[in-house]
């Protein structure tokens, strides 16, 4: 794929009912199926710039908010996943877009599941990929200590995930060198042969630096809703979802991943065992190209 940046890409926003500003990249085919993309914890709107041409060959319409707190969107003061479904729906209204799909990678991942199941009428399709799913008042024996301490205690914590954050911003901004270093700690073999393919590592230091570029409340906010009980109706969803996940992510519990994918109606699930956390980084075409194929069967 390449690794050019679209120079078609262009940045809006627009004023909710409530006075907040949302704001959002737009790329791929301005006349095509809608897809809205979420990037993950943390990340911007930039997240899928190098899916633009991409999507722009497949006839999909790319767009790719930022999320509560990240870059250019107002952080929520009561958030929730059904509250986030209410500000896309809001979204997709301006944007004039009856039915869209959706795509949500990591972090992501739950935003989209949300806005399936409280718009299951205007979903065409939902597409996850690694993505974090339903943890809290789970018994669980598969997850270990780290992600239970970071969806448990760490989550429900708010001066310790402030802090945390803030730190990991400060590094970040100092020197992205450093603050990716610290980001990707934990990732296995796999996904470091991911970052050292051309342009990867630095889209995506790129898209953390923009997310938070004016503060570290928006992955604070995400992890908080991560660490409670989800409030969304998953059962009702209706699109037809799929979810690809790799075998050595150490990035999100995959028991949690198998969990949402029985949760999900109509889900089926591409297992890759041997890819990271990352795969998707260098796969955006399969992603995408599924969902064109989702888009065309609903014409």
């Amino acid at each position: 794929m390449s690794s050019r940046p679209d120079d078609r890409l262009r940045d809006e926003a627009m004023t909710l009912a409530d006075g907040r500003r949302l704001a959002w990249r737009e790329g791929g085919d301005a006349d095509g199926a809608p897809l809205l993309a979420f990037h993950g914890l943390p990340g911007s709107r930039l997240k899928f710039d190098v899916a633009s041409e991409q999507a722009r060959g497949l006839g999909i319409r790319l767009v790719s908010p930022d999320r509560w707190g990240y870059g250019h969107t107002d952080w929520r003061p009561d958030p929730s996943l059904r509250r986030f479904a209410d500000d896309i729906g809001a979204l997709a209204d301006h944007l004039g877009m009856a039915r869209f799909s959706v795509m949500g990678i990591s972090g992501g991942g739950p935003y989209a599941a949300a806005v399936a199941a409280c718009l299951p009428e205007r979903t065409i399709a939902a597409a996850l990929v690694a993505p974090v799913g339903p943890i809290v008042a789970e018994d669980d024996g598969e997850i270990g200590a780290f992600h239970r301490f970071c969806f448990g205690s760490f989550a429900r914590n708010r001066r310790l995930r402030d802090g945390a954050f803030a730190v990991f911003r400060s590094l970040l901004m100092a020197s992205p060198r450093v603050g990716m270093a610290v980001a990707m700690a934990r990732v296995p073999g796999v996904d470091r042969h991911v970052l050292r393919s051309e342009g990867v590592n630095g889209r995506l230091s790129a898209t953390f630096v923009e997310g938070l570029r004016k503060g570290a409340r928006g992955p604070s906010i995400d992890m908080l809703l991560f660490g409670r009980p989800w409030d969304v109706p998953l059962e009702r969803a209706r699109a037809p979802a799929r979810i690809w996940f790799g075998g050595k992510d150490r990035n999100v519990p995959l028991s949690a991943v198998r969990r949402l994918a029985t949760l999900l109606p109509n889900c089926t699930v591409s297992n890759r065992p041997e890819a990271g956390h990352l795969w998707v980084a260098l796969n955006y075409d399969e992603v995408l190209r599924w969902i064109a194929e989702m888009q065309k069967g609903a014409a």
